[in-house]
């Protein structure tokens, strides 16, 4: 029976609150480019540096009674990237950091680490999503090249219907150099997603071939068989999901043709990143699947980390910030982000009753050999 001139609990005027003393912050791991590239040592805001390759195989033979004959050396390319500042700040009143709160001693502390995973995310971000590099002034901020710019960098040309002649103002490049076509509607002599050749005629125009060596010969130019208008064309291996066998989607054949596209150019891919819609697709691919067993379990693990392609075997990771429409396929050795300025904290000269802090930094993304890496783009389903 109940006692009526009992105190009861929800009576009680001052009770201290049950909440337990912990914060939980919800921290995937989303700097998984930046965990995973090298370091490169930065000086400037334009980071540059020279690639270098070696000429396409051609014949070779002579007569047994010959002169000596040398040809000109196949140029070192520069390329280069632009540096990117990132700032991220806080303000803790002196009110905040003195009052006794849960879970938290050191207020200003406690939001600096935050910020700090925060400002990673940012940086994970640009290397995932920016496809400029933008060089920083009065009025604009700067912006390194993250994946995108290296991986497709498809630049509009134009091509003379009779003759084949495509322009591209200073192309810069050499005979033999690997080129891939792309447009809303391409003519009927050109295939999607595969590699010609170039021939060059001079420094803003040049023929394309099906083979190396007709490029280096000069013969069986492609030549379009009407006006193509909106033609792109891409040194890199960038390979497009809607001319697939089943239009738009990633597919099994559809990883192994980029593989063979970077594998053609002296490419060994490492791994793919994906979005996690993608990943897993990836994992329902019935070829080459290799599936763990942890020793501890009596069934078969369904997550696919590691895959077989016909042009070696890649890790398949899954990528909180990257979109459905595409997948990266990398050779990480030739991948180095580098510093200008390291992120560090900058304590703001006190105006008010509060303090305020920053993380700031300045970082660049450097790839010595985008061929060796690829892209599939253009993935809808």
């Amino acid at each position: 029976m109940s006692k009526d001139t009992a105190i009861k609990s929800y009576q009680v005027v001052g009770k201290v609150e049950d909440m337990t003393d912990f914060i939980t912050a919800l921290d995937p791991d989303q700097t998984l480019l930046t965990n995973k590239f090298g370091k490169a040592t930065v000086t400037s805001t334009e980071h540059s540096w020279l690639c270098d390759a070696l000429r396409p195989a051609k014949i070779n033979k002579t007569l047994e009674s010959v002169d000596f004959e040398t040809a000109n050396a196949t140029p070192r390319k520069r390329a280069s990237n632009y540096t990117q500042q990132f700032l991220h700040g806080y303000t803790v009143t002196d009110t905040t950091q003195a009052i006794k709160k849960y879970g938290v001693r050191d207020e200003a502390a406690y939001q600096m680490v935050k910020a700090s995973k925060e400002v990673g995310r940012d940086l994970e971000l640009a290397l995932v999503a920016n496809s400029t590099k933008v060089l920083g002034d009065d009025a604009t901020a700067g912006q390194f090249g993250g994946l995108p710019y290296f991986l497709t960098n498809f630049q509009n040309v134009t091509v003379g219907t009779l003759s084949g002649i495509i322009t591209l103002t200073a192309h810069k490049f050499v005979t033999g150099d690997a080129v891939i076509l792309a447009a809303t509607a391409l003519d009927a002599n050109y295939k999607p997603n595969i590699h010609y050749f170039v021939h060059v005629i001079d420094a803003d125009t040049f023929t394309i071939h099906d083979t190396a060596v007709d490029a280096e010969a000069n013969t069986g130019a492609i030549i379009p068989a009407s006006a193509q208008s909106g033609l792109t064309l891409t040194y890199n291996n960038a390979i497009n999901a809607a001319n697939f066998s089943t239009a738009g989607k990633f597919t099994f054949e559809g990883l192994n043709d980029a593989m063979q596209a970077a594998w053609k150019r002296g490419g060994s891919i490492d791994c793919a990143i994906m979005s996690g819609k993608n990943k897993r697709i990836a994992s329902g691919f019935t070829d080459g699947v290799t599936k763990t067993r942890p020793m501890e379990a009596k069934t078969v693990v369904s997550v696919v980390d590691v895959i077989e392609t016909d042009f070696g075997r890649i890790d398949l990771l899954a990528h909180r910030l990257y979109e459905d429409d595409v997948v990266d396929l990398l050779e990480l050795q030739y991948w180095k982000l580098g510093y200008l300025i390291p992120f560090h904290v900058e304590s703001v000269p006190r105006k008010g009753t509060y303090q305020e802090k920053v993380i700031t930094g300045s970082a660049t993304l450097e790839c010595t050999a985008p061929t060796s890496s690829a892209r599939i783009y253009g993935i809808t389903g």
